[in-house]
């Protein structure tokens, strides 16, 4: 009938004409998701009834705060799910093989594995020692790598013992310097780190801490100090790394100062014992 409506050339359904166009709908607006990366501490070796202390590294692509977990640990082992840090006291031997898993809140995840080797202490295989080389800096930087300056004999600061220390800092103005050795610690030991420390500083203030030093050991800090922690004297440190038995690991001073006020960081007298 003539009061039908008839739909002319490219105006019908099938020719799209006045049709959504399905991928100009649903394509805009397409995201990537988070990746999360978490760093291999490489396999590890711990005497049964050593205390471990292992930082676990990972990042998230988009900077978001992580949750961390992990299967196949050593009995006596745990990771704490807000930090990564794997503590505790290695009780029975045996090898262990262990998976670390960081996950974010969108759901992404990421993984590292290793195996972990707990042997019997006591059993004579470790041979008491003393593993880092040159560590009351007499030598020089011989064997130690260092920022220029820091291994000195310079005696604005005292050394704890013998002419040459480390001195980190105190120049009062925007500074890094750093020290570092890398060693290894046998397996089956129970290795110990001690330095001594001294920190004189012009800062201050009471509460806040504007020059700090960062000891690492690997990707683990061990602890930080401050302006906050200033005295007259050395003080000795003291470390129980017994967790990186079995394999090679950096030890590390970094002392960072700001734009004004001096903090010098000088440290002496370093040793990693095994036994």
């Amino acid at each position: 009938p003539s009061y039908f409506c008839t739909a002319g050339t490219g105006y019908d359904g099938p020719t799209g004409w006045g049709t959504p166009n399905g991928t100009a709908a649903f394509t805009a607006g397409t995201t990537t998701g988070n990746t999360v990366t978490v760093t291999s501490p490489g396999n590890r070796s711990t005497a049964t009834g050593s205390s471990v202390s292992l930082q676990i590294a990972a990042t998230d692509s988009a900077g978001a705060a992580l949750t961390y977990s992990a299967t196949g640990l050593p009995t006596g082992l745990s990771i704490n799910a807000s930090t990564g840090l794997v503590s505790g006291t290695a009780s029975t031997a045996g090898s262990y093989a262990v998976t670390v898993t960081a996950k974010d809140g969108t759901g992404a995840s990421g993984s590292a594995s290793f195996t972990w080797t707990v042997s019997t202490s006591g059993g004579g295989t470790c041979t008491p020692a003393q593993l880092l080389a040159d560590p009351g800096f007499e030598s020089g930087s011989t064997s130690w790598t260092a920022s220029s300056g820091v291994i000195t004999t310079d005696t604005g600061e005292a050394a704890h013992g013998g002419s040459y220390k480390a001195w980190l800092d105190g120049y009062g103005s925007t500074h890094t310097d750093t020290l570092s050795q890398s060693v290894t610690v046998p397996a089956g030991c129970k290795a110990t780190l001690t330095f001594y420390l001294h920190i004189d500083t012009a800062e201050t203030s009471t509460s806040t801490a504007y020059d700090k030093l960062t000891v690492t050991a690997g990707s683990t800090t061990l602890a930080t100090y401050s302006n906050l922690n200033k005295a007259t004297g050395y003080a000795q440190k003291t470390f129980d790394l017994s967790s990186f038995a079995g394999s090679t690991v950096t030890l590390k001073f970094s002392g960072a100062e700001d734009s004004s006020q001096q903090t010098s960081f000088v440290v002496d007298d370093t040793a990693l014992t095994t036994g």
